[in-house]
């Protein structure tokens, strides 16, 4: 006879339940129920209504975007024209829910994005994306994500020639280091490009240049990284940009960091579901 442990009724919820409405489960099919909104599952008609793009990140599935339109199925479809991060195919799941009003429209889509903040969606937006999908998809809030907000209305005064050196003083010691040192050495041949690329990076970050239009997550993947890894990472980082950058814009870049630590080590490490018991 088999019994679920009690593990597994208590298994930990995935971060953005923590604290925030609870995410349908990736298994579920003809409907999901998103914070008390039913969704249907499937290519939305082409009528009035609201959709929501989703990702399955281990058992649940995660609000990549929502949408309100009068013509759902020529919304979606735009979205996936306009939206590199959709026609790479990060979406794989799409619902829908027929509504006429387009008053009635707004005010859920205003209540679903503030509780779920996807990061395709800027407007309506209460805080960052969760971590798991923020892995995944650039998020579009930018100043949801510089921290500013949180950090005081203190001035960022960089500039390009800051952000160069700081990258390369990073890289200068980061090389050095015998944790994170060899997986830079081996996983970068060009450096004069890399360099160029982290700086793009950074320029959007700091400056709001759109030199930098990639996911830094996707690179990642397939370097084995491990937890203690990001540890190193950030206590470098912090150490540069506090040597080189000027106060307010050392904060919210090691704010940056410390969000991107969370994010790549939640999409490279999810959670893992607990296995029932077994007993006799």
């Amino acid at each position: 006879m088999t019994h679920p442990s009690p593990i597994h009724d208590r298994s930990p919820l995935p971060l953005a339940q923590k604290a925030g409405p609870i995410l349908p489960r990736a298994e579920s099919s003809g409907e999901v129920t998103f914070a008390g909104f039913v969704f249907a599952a499937g290519d939305p008609p082409r009528s009035g209504g609201l959709y929501v793009l989703t990702r399955r990140i281990g058992e649940y599935l995660y609000p990549v975007l929502i949408g309100e339109a009068e013509d759902m199925a020529g919304a979606l479809e735009q979205a996936h024209c306009d939206e590199p991060t959709l026609a790479a195919g990060l979406a794989d799941g799409a619902f829908w829910m027929a509504r006429e009003n387009p008053r009635q429209r707004n005010h859920i889509l205003r209540d679903l994005v503030g509780k779920y903040d996807p990061p395709l969606n800027i407007e309506f937006r209460k805080g960052r994306a969760a971590p798991e999908i923020a892995a995944l998809a650039t998020d579009r809030a930018p100043a949801l994500l510089t921290g500013e907000a949180e950090l005081g209305a203190e001035p960022v005064v960089v500039s390009e020639a800051d952000l160069r050196l700081l990258v390369r003083a990073f890289y200068d010691e980061a090389l050095k280091d015998p944790l994170i040192g060899p997986v830079f050495a081996r996983n970068v041949a060009d450096w004069d490009h890399h360099f160029d690329i982290v700086q793009n990076f950074w320029s959007r970050a700091l400056l709001g240049t759109t030199r930098y239009t990639g996911s830094p997550f996707t690179p990642h993947l397939s370097l084995n990284l491990k937890p203690e890894f990001f540890d190193r990472w950030i206590e470098l980082f912090k150490t540069m940009a506090e040597r080189h950058l000027q106060p307010a814009a050392a904060r919210v870049a090691i704010a940056r960091v410390e969000h991107m630590s969370v994010c790549f080590q939640a999409g490279l490490f999810p959670p893992k579901m607990p296995v029932e018991e077994t007993t006799a």
